[in-house]
C-alpha cells in the first residue's frame, strides 16, 4: 500500500501488469471481491452465465474459473455484498426472464458452487443490496420501485413521493438507490428521496423529504461499508455533471427541519479542461474503489480526432476533509493511465466496458461487449507469493439451497436484425416485432412500416426504421441507456407532422413514448401518463422528458465511432468473439 501510495503521487496510474482472458461471450456486469475472487456475468443470444475466478490461481496462470453455472436470463444490472452467510449477488435478468436472483458462491465437498438463495419473478433492475433488502426499480415491466425482503421472501411497496411516479422525471428509472442509517434514499438525476424504514409500529415504508437539485448523470456511493447503526457518518455521493466531478455529503440531520444547504451540501472536485467544452459529456462510466476511498471514470482523450486509442482511465482520491478543495482545471490534476505494458491486443475501453477496482490492492477489472476481460496491476505484484488474503468467505454458505444449473440453459431470444454498421438495405423481419401491440390507433398514427415495389424491391415509408435495432448509440439505446426507459423498445406507429417531420410512438417495457425528431436538444423524447387511452396519444397531450444519463450518448458514441474505424482497418472484434464460439449479444445489437 505504501508502494501504491508513492507511485500515485507521481499521478502515474498505468499498470506494472497485466492478465488477459478472452471469453466467448459479451460481459455485462463484474465484480471484483477484496482481491480473492473475480466475478464475472457474461452472454448472448442463446445462453447466459456466471463465472467465479480465484485470483491467486490466475496470477499463477491457471485461467479456468472456480465456478461457473448458467441462467434463464441476460444479466443486466446487478449488486454483490459480504453478508454473515457469506458472498451474495444480486443479479436483474432481461429480456424474455425478467426476475431477479439471490445468489451466493459456497464450497460443497470441496468444490465452489453457485446456489440460489431466492427469486423474484417480475422484478428487474437491481439498485441496491443491502443485508436481506434488494432495491429494484421495474415491476413486470412497469418502472415502480420497490424493495425486496429475500429472507422473509416479501415484496415491500415504496410510497411514491408528493407528486407521485407519473410525471416526468419519475417515469424513468432512478439512478440509485442506498439504505443509511435507517433511511432509505432513491437517487434521481434531478432530486433525492428519503424514506424512514420499517418502523418499530409496523413494517410500512413512509416518505419523509425530497431535496431537489440540479442535474446529474452518475453517480456511486463512497464508503458506505464503514456505516454501522452506531457510529452515524455523513453519506458521500459522487456524481457525473455538467459541471465535472462533485461530492455531496448529506448530513444524518437531513430529515430534520433545517436549512437544506446546511444538510446537503454540494461542491465540484474536478472540473474538465476547456478544451472538452464541445464535448456536453466528456467523462463518462463512473466507479468506487471497494473501500469508497477512490474513483475512477473515462475520458475522452484530447486527440480523439487524431486516431487515439480510445478513452483513457482517470483516477483521484475521494476528498474526506471540509472544505474540500476544487482540483486544478484539467485531466494533468490526476491520475492518468499513461501506459499498459506488453504488445498483445488490448481490451477496447470503447467497447461498453465493465470496471471494477480494488485501490487498496492495486487490481483494476475491465471487461466489454466483445468478451475481452483484463486483470491491471498497478503495483508488480509477484504470482508465486500471491495467496487468497482474509477470510474464505465461500465456506459460510448455506448448505441446503438449490445449485444453479451447470448446464446451458437455452434462452430463445431471437437474433438481431441488421444493423446500421451493415451493408445497406433493410431486414424484413425488424417490422415483424414492430406494432405487435393490442391497441387501436386513430390519426395521425400509420403502421404501414413496407411498401412492395415489386417482388425484388420495397420500400420503407418510416425514413429512420434502421436506428431502432438497439445497436449502441442508435435511438433505441438511447431511449434506454439515456433517458432511463429500460426495454425492450418496439415501435408501434408513425406519423408525419406539420413539418415534414416523422414522429415515432413506442413502447419501452411497459411505458408509451413519442420519439420527436427535429426539436431543440433534449426534448425529442415525450411521455404520456399511464392513465392515457391509446386513442388519445397526441404529441400535444404529450410531456418532454429530459435526459437522465448524458453520459451514455459519449459512451454509444465512443462504441460506433471505434468500431467504424477497427473495421475500416481490417479487424472485427465481433467475429473474434465468434471464433472462440460466441454469438451476438442481443441487447448490443438488436432489440424484441
Amino acid at each position: 500500500m505504501a508502494l501504491l501510495s508513492e507511485k500515485r503521487a507521481t499521478r502515474n496510474f498505468s499498470p506494472a501488469e497485466i492478465w488477459r482472458l478472452f471469453l466467448p461471450q459479451s460481459i455485462t456486469w463484474l465484480r471484483l471481491v477484496v482481491g480473492n475472487w473475480l466475478f464475472v456475468a457474461s452472454s448472448d443470444n442463446h445462453t447466459s452465465k456466471i463465472s467465479c475466478w480465484d485470483m491467486s490461481l490466475v496470477f499463477q496462470g491457471y485461467t479456468e474459473p472456480i465456478a461457473e453455472a448458467y441462467l434463464p436470463g441476460q444479466v443486466k444490472t446487478g449488486e454483490l455484498e459480504i453478508q454473515n452467510s457469506g458472498i451474495v449477488l444480486a443479479l436483474g435478468l432481461g429480456p424474455g426472464s425478467l426476475a431477479v436472483h439471490i445468489i451466493t458462491l459456497s464450497q460443497r465437498a470441496g468444490v465452489h458452487v453457485f446456489s440460489e438463495l431466492y427469486r423474484a419473478e417480475g422484478s428487474s433492475h437491481v439498485l441496491l443490496l443491502s443485508g436481506h433488502l434488494v432495491g429494484c426499480a421495474q415491476r413486470h415491466g412497469a418502472i415502480i420501485p420497490h424493495l425486496i425482503n429475500w429472507r422473509d421472501r416479501r415484496i415491500h411497496n415504496i410510497p411514491p413521493p408528493p407528486g407521485g411516479l407519473d410525471v416526468p422525471g419519475r417515469r424513468s428509472v432512478p439512478h440509485l438507490m442506498v439504505v443509511w442509517s435507517g433511511i432509505l434514499v432513491i437517487i434521481r438525476s434531478t432530486s433525492f428521496e428519503f424514506y424512514n424504514l420499517f418502523t418499530p409500529a409496523g413494517d410500512a415504508i413512509a416518505f419523509a423529504k425530497l431535496i431537489a437539485i440540479s442535474s446529474i448523470w452518475e453517480a456511486v456511493i463512497c464508503d458506505l461499508h464503514a456505516m454501522d447503526a452506531v457510529t452515524v457518518r455523513p453519506l458521500r455521493l459522487i456524481v457525473l455533471s455538467p459541471r465535472g466531478v462533485e461530492m455531496f455529503v448529506i448530513d444524518p440531520d437531513v430529515l430534520a427541519p433545517l436549512d437544506e444547504e446546511r444538510t446537503c451540501v454540494r461542491v465540484c472536485i474536478a472540473k474538465p479542461s476547456p478544451f472538452y467544452d464541445r464535448w456536453k459529456a466528456p467523462w463518462y462510466h463512473l466507479c468506487v474503489s471497494q473501500s469508497g476511498r477512490r474513483i475512477l471514470w473515462l475520458s475522452v482523450a484530447s486527440n480523439i480526432d487524431e486516431g487515439s486509442d480510445g478513452p483513457q482511465l482517470l483516477s483521484m482520491a475521494v476528498p474526506f476533509s471540509m472544505p474540500v478543495p476544487l482540483l486544478p482545471t484539467g485531466p494533468e490534476s490526476l491520475c492518468i493511465w499513461s501506459k499498459i505494458p506488453g504488445d498483445s491486443p488490448q481490451p477496447a475501453l470503447w467497447a461498453l466496458p465493465a470496471l471494477d477496482f480494488d485501490d487498496a490492492l492495486g487490481l483494476t477489472v475491465v471487461g466489454n461487449c466483445f468478451g475481452e476481460l483484463a486483470i491491471y496491476d498497478q503495483y508488480g505484484r509477484n504470482p508465486e507469493l500471491c495467496g487468497a488474503l482474509g477470510a474464505d468467505f465461500t465456506a459460510f454458505g448455506s448448505r441446503t439451497q438449490p445449485l444453479l444449473p451447470t448446464k446451458p440453459v437455452l434462452l430463445g431470444l431471437d437474433m438481431p436484425p441488421c444493423s446500421p454498421i451493415d451493408p445497406p438495405g433493410f431486414d424484413l423481419s425488424l417490422f415483424t416485432r414492430w406494432s405487435q401491440d393490442d391497441i387501436v390507433l386513430g390519426e395521425p398514427w400509420r403502421t404501414d412500416w413496407v411498401t412492395e415495389l415489386s417482388a425484388e424491391h420495397q420500400y420503407c415509408q418510416y425514413s429512420e426504421w434502421h436506428m431502432w435495432t438497439g445497436a449502441p448509440s442508435d435511438f433505441a439505446w438511447q431511449v434506454e441507456h439515456a433517458y432511463g426507459f429500460p426495454g425492450p423498445v418496439v415501435p408501434q406507429a408513425y406519423a408525419y407532422s406539420d413539418r415534414a417531420h416523422q414522429y415515432l410512438l413506442l413502447r419501452a417495457g411497459d411505458q408509451y413514448l413519442a420519439w420527436i425528431p427535429g426539436y431543440a436538444v433534449e426534448t425529442e423524447l415525450r411521455s404520456w401518463p399511464n392513465s392515457t387511452l391509446p386513442q388519445y396519444f397526441t404529441i400535444s397531450h404529450s410531456q418532454p422528458e429530459f435526459y437522465v444519463r448524458q453520459t451514455a450518448l459519449m459512451e454509444g458514441a465512443m462504441y460506433t465511432s471505434f468500431r467504424r474505424t477497427e473495421e475500416e482497418r481490417g479487424r472485427n472484434r465481433w467475429a473474434e468473439q465468434m471464433e472462440r464460439g460466441g454469438g451476438l449479444h442481443r441487447s448490443f445489437v438488436g432489440v424484441a
